[in-house]
């Protein structure tokens, strides 16, 4: 009887996030926009004191987030504030990106593009990008019941296209699912 009403515990979005993101001990990760804080503050711990956790962000409100969150999380992170088209970061100074993809779909095509520029800039060559973009989920499809689609959303198809048309090649889509879209590209060698 006990074998029939096994509950296992549920990973939820940000389980998945991290999964998708793939950071690993060592490695210097660059998150731009605000995001999920509590996601890029437990970014920051898989890269652990021997990585580097950079976070670029627009504005003083989303500097204080990430900072609650990872003292929150224990870890030490750097958080920049944008002011103007150029980051104050060296050219190819990071292994992976972290892209808020939410901010970039607020934006016009030239704020994107210049945001993906720097994001090229200063990922090194060979190194991957990954634009996360949350949407809310409704009662239905926290319960499995989502519509479901032939093809990608257009917000995920605009997201790619940003992508390649910054350079990152090859990029895709990786997945949309529990309210989350994935779509990676890498900086060619």
């Amino acid at each position: 009887m006990a074998g029939l009403f096994r509950f296992r515990r549920a990973r939820g979005p940000m389980d998945l996030a991290m999964d998708m993101a793939g950071v690993r001990l060592g490695e210097r990760v660059l998150h731009v926009g605000q995001g999920n804080p509590k996601l890029f503050a437990r970014l920051a711990g898989k890269a652990g004191l021997s990585g580097r956790a950079c976070a670029v962000v627009d504005s003083p409100g989303a500097t204080s987030a990430l900072e609650a969150a990872a003292a929150a999380e224990g870890v030490l992170i750097e958080v920049l504030l944008a002011e103007g088209p150029f980051w104050p970061l060296d050219d190819a100074s990071f292994d992976a990106g972290i892209v808020d993809g939410n901010a970039l779909l607020r934006g016009d095509a030239a704020e994107r593009a210049r945001r993906l520029d720097e994001v090229r800039r200063t990922v090194r060559p060979g190194g991957r990008v990954l634009v996360i973009r949350s949407a809310p989920v409704g009662f239905a499809a926290r319960l499995g019941f989502g519509s479901s689609h032939a093809g990608p959303s257009a917000d995920a198809s605009m997201l790619l296209q940003a992508l390649e048309g910054a350079g990152f090649r090859p990029a895709r889509i990786l997945a949309e699912r529990e309210g989350m879209t994935f779509v990676e590209g890498f900086r060619p060698a």
